[in-house]
């Protein structure tokens, strides 16, 4: 918390120098016996003393809080929130200003002089308060963007009764709101993985579990050298493939390139903010059908600087995490995405679906697929608003999202 002062235009005459000049005026006019010049300084001197004692003592006991109904929000709610002031002491405050910093375009009647952050504004609120008391009023901040935002500082500023030695305390808040990305309505998401057996609309989906050995049974022919168990081949002196227990999940893992976005640093990028959002309804839709999803993303984190790297899970405390992560996404990127890639491909799940969301597709995105899809993998892959690219990858799994309504169902359409 600091603390300062600074005098208003009007107590320019009480500053050191003007007191100092009154000073001297006082004691040239008792030289000079002239009583009632004196009797005048005199009194001036003692309002000034006077004042200024008001001043120093005002801003001691004074706090305010900022008091929240909710943290979290999605892109086109509010949240209301009460600014509460409180003096703790017997002297009474005839004035006091209170500054709270929160978004432009949050609130209302928001001031760009004198905020500390650009993209800022002040919301001003003026009162008096007399000994031992609090007072207290409602804001709304309406939220039309996805982000991160801290809130505050709060700045008081209150002073003597007549203005001349304002002085102000900062209060630094360590309040946030966190608004989450758009969710659009995905009617159908056609994964092949995901209906392996045809277009059916059957609730359960039964795969084989990788991870979880039911036993052993002799080789056939057609069956993938990946299924061999080796130690139990040389046991027999017979070529033996494992078994599989039956799941009726799978995995999806979303990558999404923050690199390959252009005008990284235009934060009203709609490809980008597409992309996000595209994202928070995949993994949305995959949760309401009990699949596990986790999300890599290339990206710095507003409030740690970290990248996005959260394993498949299901459940909705998954899907808020995943949520709360593409809330605090910035245009920073951690790492180029070719590498981010090559380091976390090794813990992926095997058989697992990706799918990956890119605007320009990075360099070596065709050797990175083709890789992973001889690696076992499902590949899928989400084009936001560029066409030009298309034909290279026509062996993939290549969709373009040009609008939100091309969310509805992805995957369903003409394959690129």
């Amino acid at each position: 918390m600091k603390e300062y002062s600074s005098p208003r235009p009007a107590g320019h005459l009480l500053s050191k120098i003007g007191l100092l000049a009154i000073l001297a005026g006082l004691l040239l006019a008792a030289w000079n016996n002239q009583i009632a010049i004196a009797i005048v300084l005199g009194l001036i001197l003692s309002a000034a003393g006077f004042t200024r004692l008001w001043s120093r003592l005002s801003i001691s006991g004074i706090s305010c809080e900022r008091l929240l109904t909710n943290q979290r929000a999605f892109t086109g709610e509010s949240i209301e929130f009460k600014l509460r002031l409180i003096n703790r002491k017997l002297l009474p405050l005839p004035w006091v200003q209170v500054d709270d910093e929160v978004p432009l375009g949050f609130a209302s009647d928001l001031t760009t002089e004198n905020a500390t952050r650009p993209g800022f504004g002040l919301l001003t609120k003026n009162m008096s308060l007399l000994w031992y008391s609090a007072n207290s009023w409602r804001c709304k901040l309406y939220f039309n963007k996805r982000g991160y935002y801290r809130l505050g500082p709060i700045k008081i500023t209150t002073g003597d009764i007549f203005g001349f030695y304002p002085r102000s305390i900062t209060e630094s808040s360590s309040d946030h709101i966190i608004v989450y990305p758009v969710i659009y309505p995905i009617e159908r998401l056609g994964i092949p993985s995901l209906y392996p057996l045809g277009e059916s609309l059957a609730e359960r989906r039964i795969f084989e579990d990788p991870s979880r050995i039911l036993g052993l049974r002799d080789y056939s022919p057609g069956d993938s050298l990946k299924r061999i168990h080796w130690k139990a081949t040389a046991r027999h002196q017979n070529l033996q493939v494992k078994l599989f227990e039956p799941t009726t999940t799978h995995q999806v893992i979303l990558f999404l390139a923050v690199d390959s976005f252009r005008n990284q640093e235009d934060e009203d990028n709609e490809e980008f903010e597409l992309g996000i959002s595209t994202a928070a309804s995949i993994a949305s839709y995959l949760t309401d059908y009990s699949n596990p999803v986790g999300i890599y993303i290339n990206t710095r984190l507003a409030d740690s600087g970290q990248s996005i790297k959260i394993p498949p899970g299901t459940g909705m405390t998954q899907l808020v995490h995943i949520l709360e992560s593409l809330a605090k996404m910035t245009h920073n990127t951690s790492i180029g995405f070719d590498k981010f890639l090559q380091e976390e491909r090794r813990g992926l799940p095997y058989g697992s679906t990706i799918i990956f969301i890119v605007a320009e597709p990075p360099v070596h995105l065709d050797g990175l697929l083709a890789d992973l899809k001889e690696s076992g993998y499902k590949i899928m892959v989400l084009q936001i608003n560029n066409e030009a690219e298309a034909s290279k990858y026509n062996t993939f799994a290549w969709y373009h999202i040009k609008h939100p309504d091309h969310l509805k169902k992805i995957g369903t359409g003409k394959l690129d």
